[in-house]
């Protein structure tokens, strides 16, 4: 299907409101479940479950093989559904199977057995998202966003009700395991209750030229999320290996708030961004002026929240988890600023799927880890402070890398995706000299400072950008108005 400029645009407006909503929902139930879960468990029973939801993680990014990324790309045909589905829910099981009869290997070389058990409930996990693969991934191809809004929504949903209910009645860490568990299948059951039309249950109907087609764009794409999510997630493994499951409970904290309002903002706006480049690859131009205005607008946003985080910590950590969480407090500082770095970066994988290019992305990735292992051992002798500040070091230096990569393969010039970033970096010292002022005034309650700071930060973000970036100011209205036109 064809579309104007002006009508993908508006499908891209209203895919990332549609995706905004269900984040915004979905988390608000997280972040109520964080607030209550930190003042029910202890540091080691936060990290023990945040060790075995990471080890689990690793598992998920491969779980459907990355058909759910060619179900996007390549042809829509009900054969290519058809050979996706079968190929997630096979490696799906296998998975599955995996962990549970690997659990207590896992939990020696950890030498945490309380892992073990985690693990293994968390497998239903693993396979349920094998199971939401294909349905999520052809609400997206058709751009069906707003359908697609109830499914997330529902997962937090389920995920703290059986959480908070099992914590409250004293089953510790595995009121987190169990809840996440059932927030994955509610969310599977979703996705394919959501689906419009036929669903491709018919899986014996495929042909060797379906599955070769999927494995070849797939393998590459779960090749390159796997390893993306061993570079996002190293760091836990780095230190439960060699700090234990208490300092991985302050780290996993600290780690919570840049993720909930950075990163899986970022990883939204993927869901969307992707199947639009898609769409547009054959159109140069649109493509890179598509790319210009996302990377300008996910720098503005990551810059300013980032360090809007990193000043306001010292506040944040104890009035909403309380003050026993002090040694997470510090971390969150350089952990704000690595989520501010990383958006500097933020969309270039999109581009290498959309073009075709996935492998570019393993090949960074390659290196990444490469570089990004060594450094985090190292650093690990300064605890997760050390860890934290290793982290942004790194976000800063890939941040550039993958522009630069970017750019060759748009033939864009470096200076154009420079300029893209002017603005939330210019933003990004605004909130921070809003920040430290305020944090320098003697006023006695804490949040009340924190919500004073980001209003008055908020007040002058939009100043500048009013009467010094108008264009990108009246292209956010436009973008803001757009879907309800």
């Amino acid at each position: 299907m064809k579309y104007a400029p002006g009508e993908l645009a508006q499908a891209g407006a209203r895919g990332a409101m549609w995706q905004g909503l269900a984040f915004v929902a979905g988390k608000v139930f997280v972040l109520v479940t964080i607030i209550v879960l930190a003042r029910l468990l202890s540091p080691e029973e936060y990290g023990l479950v945040a060790l075995a939801i990471v080890l689990m993680a690793y598992a998920e990014t491969i779980a459907d093989a990355g058909v759910a990324q060619a179900l996007v790309y390549l042809p829509h045909t009900g054969e290519i559904a058809r050979s996706a589905l079968l190929i997630s829910v096979l490696l799906g099981c296998l998975l599955a199977s995996g962990a549970v009869l690997a659990a207590p290997a896992i939990a020696d070389v950890f030498n945490l057995p309380e892992v073990a058990p985690l693990v293994q409930v968390l497998s239903i996990s693993l396979l349920a998202t094998a199971l939401a693969a294909v349905p999520e991934a052809l609400l997206r191809r058709d751009l069906h966003f707003k359908r697609q809004t109830a499914a997330p929504v529902l997962r937090a949903a389920i995920m703290g009700i059986v959480t908070l209910s099992l914590a409250f009645a004293g089953y510790g860490a595995w009121s987190l395991a169990i809840g996440t568990a059932a927030g994955s299948v509610a969310y599977a059951a979703a996705c394919w209750f959501l689906l419009p039309g036929r669903a491709p249950w018919q899986v014996w109907r495929v042909s060797k030229d379906a599955l070769r087609a999927n494995l070849q764009f797939g393998a590459p794409v779960a090749g390159s999320s796997l390893l993306a999510r061993l570079i996002f997630d190293i760091d836990y493994l780095i230190i439960g290996l060699f700090l234990g499951a208490n300092a991985l409970g302050f780290y996993t904290l600290a780690f919570r708030a840049p993720e909930l309002v950075i990163i899986n903002v970022f990883f939204v706006l993927s869901t969307v961004l992707f199947p639009l480049y898609a769409k547009v690859r054959g159109e140069p131009d649109r493509l890179r002026s598509g790319y210009l205005k996302s990377v300008e607008i996910q720098a503005l946003y990551g810059m300013t929240a980032g360090v809007g985080l990193a000043v306001t910590a010292p506040i944040l950590v104890p009035a909403v988890f309380g003050p026993q969480w002090g040694q997470s407090i510090l971390p969150l500082v350089f952990l704000s600023l690595y989520a501010a770095a990383r958006s500097l970066g933020a969309g270039a994988n999109d581009v290498y799927k959309a073009l075709g290019r996935p492998g570019l992305s393993i090949g960074i990735s390659l290196v990444r880890l490469a570089i990004l292992a060594p450094v985090l051992l190292f650093a690990v002798q300064w605890g997760i402070v050390g860890i934290a500040c290793a982290q942004l070091a790194a976000a800063l230096l890939f941040a550039l890398g993958m522009q630069m990569v970017a750019a060759r393969v748009m033939d864009l010039r470096l200076r154009q995706l420079l300029r893209a970033v002017v603005p939330g970096v210019v933003c990004g010292v605004a909130v921070a000299a809003v920040g430290l002022a305020g944090l320098a005034l003697p006023l006695a309650d804490g949040l009340l400072t924190m919500f004073g700071i980001a209003a008055a930060a908020i007040g002058l973000v939009y100043v500048i950008l009013r009467w010094g970036f108008s264009s990108l100011h009246n292209e956010l209205l436009k973008l803001v108005r757009r879907p309800s036109q």
